[in-house]
């Protein structure tokens, strides 16, 4: 029961309240401290400010609601002083002394962060989702943001090829966000887990994000980057990774655009250019086995026609029109529109709105 009177203290104080766990050493525990009357806190050293602000919310039943929110709903809180705690999240500047988890937090060693734009072109969620893929069928565990975009495309990644992912949310974890992420997020749950430092309730608050991206970074031996702009989430994540010691993976963008500006700027400062997955196993000492089937591959096989084929050489992940297409391959309307249809029927290509074609 300690332990949810900790965590109703971080609520109401504020999940990184250094004043908090300084004052906490002056009490028995973490239910006597939330029990205690204001000259005890004022004698723990905190401001009479603080302590006014706190006695005016404190709820004295909350412990209890927390509890049975925790319980009914399958959350876990974990402290540093618990075993189950990841031992690499101690090691970081200012670990949360409460996580709240849902689902099974899984072995982390060896586990990468996948994070990067919430906007993300085509090309940056194919190669989110394939790094992810490739990764998590080797047992890497890939621990994301949970937001659309790139974050998205990890975590389907993962799971679509049974490997475990990991979602840290800048929200309580009773909350959705993004809402449409909503059966994902049970997905995640049921060979992974959902954590959080915020309390049930809270709403995914802007501030939030930038110190979700440190708990990103505890968790993980590595982070890989896949598109960003220059000031950003991913960029924070990127930033606290390098100054903990770990290890910064960037995919490369196109110089035309400026979704990658963020991830050319990190392979400059020293971050690992990738283009394949083997480069982070590589990193992490990590051999892909013959058994493995490789599931990052250029989408050719023997099945594709001359016409098919002759498509794929010239389409990308940015795409071109009717017209580019009729122009870079020399094929006749009628052979263009037969090998595109064949081709997004087999979900290697889509077209957008304006029926400009892009490889999936």
């Amino acid at each position: 029961m300690n332990k949810y009177y900790l965590a109703a203290l971080f609520a109401a104080f504020g999940t990184r309240s250094a004043a908090l766990l300084s004052a906490l050493a002056h009490f028995e525990d973490a239910a006597a401290a939330y029990m205690a009357p204001p000259e005890a806190w004022l004698a723990a050293g905190l401001e009479e400010k603080e302590v006014n602000k706190f006695i005016a919310k404190r709820d004295f039943a909350y412990p209890d609601r927390l509890k049975n929110f925790c319980e009914a709903n399958g959350v876990s809180i974990l402290t540093p002083e618990d075993e189950a705690y990841p031992y690499s999240l101690k090691q970081i500047a200012a670990p949360p002394q409460v996580l709240y988890v849902k689902g099974s937090l899984p072995d982390l060693r060896g586990s990468i962060g996948i994070v990067g734009s919430r906007e993300a072109t085509a090309y940056g969620i194919k190669a989110a989702d394939a790094f992810a893929a490739d990764l998590a069928a080797m047992g890497v565990v890939i621990v994301s943001g949970g937001a659309k975009g790139i974050d998205t495309a990890a975590h389907r990644g993962a799971l679509a090829a049974d490997g475990t992912t990991v979602a840290v949310l800048g929200c309580g974890i009773d909350i959705a966000y993004p809402a449409a992420n909503k059966t994902l997020f049970k997905q995640i749950c049921a060979s992974g887990a959902l954590v959080t430092e915020y309390p049930p309730g809270t709403p995914p608050m802007a501030q939030n994000f930038p110190a979700r991206n440190r708990i990103i970074n505890g968790l993980t031996h590595g982070i890989l980057v896949v598109e960003a702009a220059k000031k950003s989430g991913a960029m924070i994540t990127a930033e606290y990774a390098m100054e903990e010691g770990h290890e910064v993976y960037c995919v490369p963008g196109s110089i035309f655009g400026g979704s990658s500006i963020g991830c050319h700027s990190l392979i400059k400062s020293g971050a690992q250019l990738v283009d394949c997955p083997e480069d982070i196993l590589q990193s992490l000492k990590m051999a892909r086995t013959p058994q493995q089937p490789v599931l990052f591959n250029s989408g050719e096989d023997e099945e594709t026609d001359d016409n098919a084929k002759a498509l794929l050489k010239v389409l990308s992940f940015e795409p071109l029109s009717l017209e580019e297409i009729l122009e870079k391959t020399g094929l006749g309307l009628a052979e263009a529109g037969m090998g595109l249809l064949d081709l997004e029927l087999r979900g290697k290509i889509a077209q957008t709105a304006a029926r400009s074609y892009y490889l999936l």
